[in-house]
């Protein structure tokens, strides 16, 4: 045997690479932050009254520029940089065409923004605002470029570089007597030092000549320009309406008081309610690039992971800023803001609601379609600005009227991104750090009257957030899966699923990985190992359940459910596999766990069992299969019904497989009898259409009828046989495993298949591999296989037909013969080492590199 060993590295997971990525540019906000505060705390003592409140207008309207600025050529370009090729033709025209657009929005905004203070701005800040609004956009180009290529410490860099350099000429020009104009020249200065570093990045791609593919759109095309002027209106006009959104509050409450100072504790609390939403902001950036190349497993994986850093995050910084205690909050800003602290909760729920919108609303800006999102926030800007104008003179009710509004607009577009990802979930991963976060805030708001207190357990929320993204160091050890599979074969009435099952897992076994199978209980199981495989039941103690099949079915799924956390645990799987069983088909593991989950498909149960039992497991099969991104199908009809089901899953195709000891031709002569060899049941095996047809063609046919196998309907079919007459025609073999099978299969003149419904059909390929040819209803998945060539099909249900063809067949052994002969060649691809390792292929493209099991061949079965 050939052991595959794994590495012991730690796996570092999605999860914490977003948090890494986001990490350097949310430190860059806070202390972009922090040097703006301090900054306008120096202007206050060192500028005359007429000087800062002309330095603090034009400051205002150079904020609403670089938000402008900030939220559009960014994004666009950085779409593009992300999509594109380093050197492409298509990227070059993109980063020339962006840098026309901020240079010509520059000078619009410049024309606008000096009209809208030239009333009382001198010459001197006047010019200053010109070319502080012409280096902004210009300085947002770079931001792009670096953000398309994923170098967010770059980034993050270039914008405390920005502040840092504008703090420096500041205190100079101020020192030098420039005054106001000084100050307002200082961002113009910033943001020329940091948009020539970001000409710097991208010198490359802006001129660099190459190679252009025929195929290519380049610049002057109408492909390459309207797709950029789509990704440019419809990323500019989302990204505008949601800056709108979270800035409406305060512009119309200000129109409608007449700029009362009575917001001023508003708005300094607004600072700090709006902390989630630099989070969340810098979560966007990061995840923006991965999705801009179009929606695959990977980027839905990145940005499931980056939606769950949000919740966890934010969630512990919103209730810590929501029940922060009036001597906490006078640390910060001025007493008599502190006095208003009652308007922290809902502006802190708006500033959460504020930053879940930002991030869910990538989603559409990068995978379409942008009218949801587009008409979400258009319609909550309408409904915010009438009711701020009507809630405009209490601060408390127009604080309560944002967090409405804002938390209605969040949660609408978090519902229809959730229809765009496939495994977010029915709560989109938030369950459990919303109920975590709702528990923390009512432990803190209940010691704010204890403020050393509530800052002991404040640092002990906001540590269990931190720990929450933390990935725990993974046992070194073995590749490892956990198999949810359902089925132990040794039960009796074990179906050809479970015998897939262990076929493909002894085969993994004995190249070194670690297998785990999970099962439903049944009387007598215990855990064990078989073939380097463990087997474990679960529940393990099911008492009376094990007699009932589908109650252990039920249990079975009652513990997936509710223990797939301490599975997971407890094995430390790589990987989690699903095997889709009745009556659900799936139970949505993927919501369950953050592993990697391929869910492995050889039938859709639901709608057979909805009718059997009168209950809805339709609803649940719906919802687990929309929950899967990669699924394994073991045909090609089932195969085409995954993929018009969920066409947003990476489907593949693996067959069954059939041992090699099939194909090796038995010593012994061929007999005359057909043979029935499976699991004794009518549902789905229709042992009962056989029994009736053979009756029909007793009379007709010297053959007997065989039937090997046990399970649930056998004394059934017994009793049904003797009611037919047909008792003494029938032999019952009991159960037949292992070589005697395959000796059993050859020893017939004809296997009968009467299958109502079939997940592969294991007994006709094993069948045909034993050169016996096959005699079945003309049925899904079964037609793939028993072809005209190796066997005969009847219409589905047709006993007469069935009963004809089984005379007529028993009385030519020539045909039989020359059918029989040609099956072996027509499932020879049915090889389980080959199945084994496309199998354990398609686990390898779900895990990550640092845990892919070394190649190595897979042992002989």
């Amino acid at each position: 045997m050939v052991t595959t060993a794994a590495p012991a590295a730690t796996t570092e997971s999605p999860v914490t690479r977003t948090a890494q990525g986001a990490l350097p540019l949310a430190l860059s906000a806070v202390l972009v932050g922090m040097g703006n505060y301090g900054l306008s705390l120096f202007l206050v003592h060192r500028l005359p009254a007429p000087d800062f409140t002309v330095y603090a207008a034009v400051s205002s309207v150079l904020l609403s520029v670089g938000t402008l600025a900030g939220a559009t050529v960014p994004w666009v370009l950085a779409r593009e940089v992300a999509d594109s090729a380093p050197g492409s033709a298509r990227r070059r025209s993109s980063v020339r065409t962006c840098l026309w657009l901020a240079l010509g929005l520059s000078v619009l905004t410049a024309v606008a923004a000096c009209g809208a203070v030239a009333s009382y701005a001198g010459p001197g800040p006047l010019a200053g605002l010109a070319a502080a609004c012409v280096t902004l956009w210009l300085n947002s180009v770079g931001a792009g470029y670096l953000q398309g290529q994923e170098r967010f410490a770059g980034l993050a860099a270039l914008r405390l570089a920005e502040v840092a350099v504008r703090i420096a000429v500041t205190i100079g020009a101020v020192a030098a007597g420039w005054g106001s104009a000084g100050a307002v020249g200082a961002f113009a200065a910033g943001a020329a030092v940091t948009a020539a570093a970001g000409f710097v990045a991208l010198r490359g791609d802006a001129g660099r000549p190459a190679a252009i593919d025929a195929d290519e759109p380049v610049r002057g095309d109408d492909r390459a320009d309207h797709r950029l002027w789509r990704h440019a209106t419809v990323i500019g006009g989302i990204q505008v309406l949601t800056c709108v959104l979270f800035t409406l509050d305060v512009v119309v409450a200000t129109a409608v008081r007449g700029g009362s100072a009575g917001l001023a504790p508003y708005q300094a609390l607004l600072v700090l309610a709006r902390v989630p939403l630099f989070l969340s902001t810098a979560l966007a950036t990061v995840v923006f690039p991965r999705l801009a190349a179009g929606p695959s497993p990977a980027a839905r994986d990145r940005f499931r992971d980056a939606l769950r850093t949000h919740w966890i995050t934010g969630a512990a910084v919103t209730v810590t800023i929501a029940t922060c205690p009036d001597a906490v909050t006078g640390l910060v800003l001025p007493g008599h803001y502190a006095a208003s602290a009652a308007l922290l909760p809902p502006l802190a729920l708006a500033g959460f609601a504020g930053a879940t919108t930002a991030l869910a609303s990538v989603v559409f800006q990068t995978w379409g379609p942008a009218r949801p999102a587009v008409v979400t926030l258009g319609l909550g800007c309408l409904a915010g600005g009438a009711g701020y104008a009507l809630t405009a003179a209490h601060p408390l009710a127009l604080a309560w009227c944002s967090a409405t509004v804002t938390c209605a607009v969040a949660l609408v577009t978090v519902v229809r991104a959730r229809r765009r990802v496939p495994g977010l979930g029915p709560a989109a991963e938030a369950a459990a750090p919303l109920g975590a976060g709702a528990v923390a805030c009512c432990a803190l708001f209940a010691l704010r009257p204890y403020p050393v207190l509530w800052s002991l357990a404040a640092l002990a929320v906001l540590a269990g957030a931190a720990a929450a993204l933390r990935t725990r160091p993974r046992r070194p050890g073995p590749f490892r899966v956990l198999h949810l599979g359902f089925e132990d074969p040794r039960r009796p009435g074990a179906g050809g699923g479970s015998v897939r099952t262990h076929e493909v897992n002894r085969r993994l076994a004995a190249r070194g990985v670690e297998v785990t199978v999970v099962v439903a209980p049944w009387p007598g199981a215990t855990e064990t190992v078989r073939d380097g495989v463990r087997y474990v039941p679960l529940p393990a103690r099911p008492g009376p359940l094990a007699r009932s099949r589908f109650a252990a079915q039920i249990a079975y799924f009652a513990v997936v459910v509710t223990r797939l956390g301490a599975l997971t645990r407890r094995h430390d799987p790589d990987v989690v596999v699903e095997d889709f069983a009745a009556p659900f088909s799936s139970v949505c593991v993927p919501y369950l766990t953050r592993r990697p989950v391929v869910g492995l498909v050889q039938w859709l149960f639901a709608a057979d069992k909805a009718r059997e039992f009168h209950l809805p497991f339709g609803a649940v099969e719906r919802r687990g299969l929309a929950s899967h991104s990669t699924l394994l199908a073991v045909s090609n009809h089932l195969g085409e019904e995954l993929r018009r089901r969920n066409p947003d899953a990476r489907v593949e195709v693996i067959p069954n497989g059939v041992d090699r000891a099939a194909f090796i031709p038995p010593a012994g002569r061929r007999g005359d009898h057909v043979l029935y060899l499976g699991r004794l049941e009518t549902t789905s095996k229709g042992l009962d259409l056989l029994l009736r047809a053979y009756a029909l063609a007793a009379p007709h046919t010297t053959a007997d009828l065989h039937i090997a196998g046990d399970g649930p309907h056998a004394a059934d079919a017994r009793a049904l046989a003797a009611e037919l007459g047909i008792a003494d025609r029938v032999r019952w073999l009991g159960r037949v495993d292992g070589p005697a099978r395959f000796d059993l299969l050859a020893s017939a003149r004809l296997a009968c298949v009467p299958s109502r419904q079939e997940t592969f059909g294991m007994v006709a390929a094993e069948a045909l591999a034993t050169g016996t040819p096959v005699l079945a209803f003309d049925i899904p998945r079964l037609c793939d296989l028993v072809t005209d060539d190796v066997g005969v099909r009847v219409p589905p249900g047709d006993l007469d037909a069935y009963a004809a063809a089984l005379v007529a067949l028993t009385a030519d052994p020539a045909r039989c013969a020359e059918l029989g002969a040609n099956g072996p060649p027509r499932v020879a691809h049915l090889d389980w080492d080959r199945i084994a390792a496309a199998q354990l292929a398609a686990y390898h493209r779900v895990t990550p590199g640092d845990r892919l099991p070394h190649e190595a061949p897979v042992a002989d079965g």
